[in-house]
């Protein structure tokens, strides 16, 4: 008997701002509405509110061009992928 399927997240390569990463991840990732929007919400909710088998999939460029986004984005995955080590469940992928 297998577990539940695998929930796909796809992180669109063509948001452009930080607010809006988070309010994708919020949404998609049905975090709960007191979910902060920083990187220790993130980690607090990525590590504890995601219960089924879920793949974050999270592009390498943004259309966008720009650096603080580029770089701010890159922040985000780091907490993803640190999360992603201590909870099983959660799975990162990068895509170009």
């Amino acid at each position: 008997m297998s577990g539940p399927p695998e929930k796909r997240i796809v992180v669109p390569a063509d948001l452009d701002s930080i607010e809006a990463i988070y309010t994708h991840l919020k949404q998609s990732l049905e975090f709960p509405s007191y979910f902060g929007r920083n990187l220790d919400a993130l980690w607090d909710c990525a590590t504890s509110d995601i219960t089924q088998p879920t793949c974050v999939v999270w592009p390498r460029h943004w259309a966008s061009g720009n650096p603080y986004l580029y770089l701010g984005a890159l922040r985000l995955l780091g907490v993803l992928q640190d999360a992603a080590e201590e909870n099983p469940l959660l799975r990162i992928e990068l895509v170009d």
